[in-house]
């Protein structure tokens, strides 16, 4: 799956959460709505009662149905006088109505009723239209308020869905990922093994014929080292996919090794007055002593292909690329430094992603290689720490001790 079908089903996912999650919102909101209405309803038709009583010397009659809506309403509610300073009745509300009616209980209430009167507007109980009796102040039912309660756990388990949706999906593509990387890794290893088999045996004929020609002995050696190298690659390959064995090494020597066998075939230049320089020069510089817990193939191979990197970033007559090496209190750093051309500050985070590549040829797998062995082989950490258009970059390399 390439990175446009993988970003395309996260945002897929978002989105149907987002609506899934506005659909829930305005269905819970247009109950609440009508459960409101209702209730205001139920008031209206409770200051009316009291009207009617209130307007009618023959009161009895109506004193069933005053009970029966008083029955019926479930949520809290408070009559106040006319001057909103003293309780006439309430309903559904904690306060103990077998005790005496305290001075605080009075204080409470009336508070109560002003932050109803915020929510819902008080109906006014009038006789004959005219003098105001009393005020109905309301509130709201505890179903109400657990419907008002509801989209909060809503968008709570949308986002938990939502989380654990992207966790699952970036798990299965990164075991997908390394899945692919043991498999082909382990497919190279096999391929390599016939040929090179091959070719030590050339090379054992080729020795016996090297005593017959000087630059024989020459050539034969650099054919030994290079299949010696073939080796060594096809049994890195062989590695993933495995626990590689970490022993005690010399970071130093490592990084020396590595940089001896490139400069030998770094591309060099001849100026007018017939002086050989090298076209790319490589630096270690800092501590010759640092030990890590490292695997020595696995991490030639890191080196290498942070050098590569480094020589195909070179846009100028003559490079340079430095190795520093540190030693902080509990692990190694490592700085490989170029003059080259730089990474464009938008490409940054993508330098390590499988298949970014800003040259014409290659997989763009070097650099995910890379950060692969080190983070997952030697609990490492492998960063770009800075990069500069025009004026090189520097990838940083840190291994426990």
């Amino acid at each position: 799956m390439n990175k446009f079908g993988s970003l395309n089903i996260k945002i897929s996912l978002i989105l149907s959460g987002v609506l899934i999650a506005i659909f829930v919102l305005y269905f819970t909101q247009v109950i609440v709505s009508r459960i409101q209405e209702r209730e205001r309803e139920i008031a209206r038709l409770y200051g009316k009662a009291l009207e009617y009583i209130a307007n009618d010397e023959n009161s009895g009659e109506y004193n069933f149905i005053f009970n029966e809506i008083i029955q019926q309403i479930d949520f809290p509610i408070i009559a106040t006088n006319k001057d909103k300073n003293r309780i006439e009745f309430f309903k559904n509300i904690d306060i103990d109505t077998a005790k005496n009616f305290s001075r605080a209980d009075t204080l409470y209430l009336l508070n109560l009723a002003e932050e109803m009167a915020e929510i819902n507007p008080p109906i006014k109980v009038t006789f004959k239209n005219t003098v105001v009796l009393n005020y109905i102040h309301y509130g709201q039912s505890e179903l109400v308020n657990d419907l008002k309660k509801l989209p909060y756990f809503e968008f709570l388990i949308g986002g938990v869905f939502l989380l654990l949706g992207y966790i699952g999906f970036s798990y299965i593509k990164k075991t997908e990922q390394s899945n692919i990387w043991v498999g082909l890794s382990r497919e190279t290893a096999h391929q390599l093994g016939t040929p090179l088999t091959s070719l030590m045996g050339w090379l054992e004929i080729l020795k016996l014929e090297e005593n017959k020609s000087p630059e024989l002995i020459e050539v034969t050696k650099e054919i030994e080292s290079d299949l010696e190298k073939l080796n060594k690659i096809a049994g890195r390959f062989s590695k993933i996919g495995s626990q590689p064995l970490l022993t005690d090494e010399n970071v130093y020597e490592l990084i020396r090794k590595v940089a001896d066998y490139f400069e030998k075939r770094i591309p060099t230049l001849v100026s007018a007055d017939g002086i050989i320089t090298k076209k790319v020069v490589v630096e270690i510089t800092g501590s010759k002593d640092s030990v890590g817990k490292i695997n020595k193939d696995l991490f030639e191979w890191v080196i290498e292909n942070l050098l590569k990197n480094s020589l195909d970033a070179m846009d100028k007559d003559h490079g340079k690329i430095i190795f520093n090496i540190s030693e902080k209190a509990k692990e190694t750093c490592i700085d490989v430094s170029d003059n080259g051309k730089g990474i464009d500050s938008k490409f940054r985070k993508d330098v390590f992603r499988p298949g970014y590549s800003t040259k014409t040829r290659g997989w763009g797998l070097g650099l995910s290689l890379a950060k692969r062995i080190i983070e997952n082989y030697h609990d490492g950490k492998l960063t770009l720490a800075e990069s500069i258009p025009g004026k090189g970059t520097t990838f940083r390399i840190k291994l426990p001790r």
